[in-house]
């Protein structure tokens, strides 16, 4: 279901795929979900082919002079946003629970003007063990993770409504946005056990993805959770699915069909006599 472009073959060693998958199957939940990163160890590097230059807009400061005029929105739009998995360097072990730190590690990026298009691995690695150290809990709603960058970065966060027009609207101004799904809910067979463990608990588990691009048939991700996960696309459909997968499955991070934006916020334009 994806079709995102670009990605070198991986050189997989099948022997380690089958110790990997037998201890899967031995121990059940835990162990499904160590194993569906373990085949994938190489990111591929080129940018993403059809990149849009965007200028990156912070969030409108509520109040005087921040009305922005409606405009018409582009039909396709894909952000260059630096890319890393949630481990880095390999060590997926250390780096089950730690999707949260590797998406605000890209937005951090993003919005600080980086011009890299895969992260430099172990300047990945410092920022997703610190933004870990932050967390009050392995698996964050988007409100948590929202207040997590707003707390240490001074970010500002939203939630907002699951929607085509809003996804166009935010990433026309150059800002991604942040999904919590369920990771095989999002159709994306590179995902070890995705055709025989499709749904299954500890296989498919709760995730955060960025979206960095839409066009009229659906959107363009960034999945920290596979090394094949930079700019591949999928439907509106998928994305609905894979939200309700999360809620249905995972109740207690349930905030319904909802999308997180975490950008700086725009100082607020004085007029002249306001002061």
């Amino acid at each position: 279901m994806s079709r995102g472009g670009g990605f070198r073959a991986v050189d997989i060693r099948w022997g380690g795929v089958a110790a990997a998958v037998l201890v899967a199957l031995l121990i059940g939940g835990a162990g499904g979900a160590a194993g569906r990163h373990y085949l994938n160890s190489k990111v591929a590097s080129p940018p993403l082919p059809g990149v849009t230059a965007v200028r990156a807009q912070p969030i409108p400061t509520v109040g005087v002079g921040t009305v922005v005029p409606p405009t018409v929105l582009p039909d396709h739009i894909l952000l260059q946003v630096p890319f890393t998995t949630q481990a880095p360097l390999n060590n997926w072990a250390q780096h089950q629970e730690s999707c949260e730190a590797a998406n605000l590690t890209m937005l951090y990026l993003y919005w600080n003007n980086s011009k890299a298009i895969v992260i430099d691995p172990r300047s990945a690695d410092n920022y997703i063990r610190m933004i870990d150290g932050w967390k009050s809990q392995p698996d964050l709603n988007d409100t948590m993770t929202g207040q997590l960058a707003q707390a240490h970065w001074g970010y500002s966060y939203r939630l907002l409504p699951n929607d085509p027009q809003v996804i166009a609207q935010q990433l026309s101004a150059g800002r991604p946005l942040l999904a919590e799904v369920r990771t095989h809910a999002l159709g994306n067979s590179h995902y070890p056990g995705y055709s025989s463990h499709y749904e299954q608990t500890g296989w498919s588990v709760p995730h955060f993805v960025l979206i960095i691009g839409y066009d009229s048939t659906g959107v363009w991700l960034n999945d920290s959770g596979i090394s094949a996960g930079r700019g591949y696309h999928i439907t509106y459909a998928q994305l609905t699915h894979a939200i309700a997968s999360l809620d249905q499955h995972h109740p207690a991070l349930n905030e319904g069909n909802v999308l997180l934006l975490v950008a700086p916020e725009a100082a607020p334009k004085i007029k002249p006599g306001m002061l």
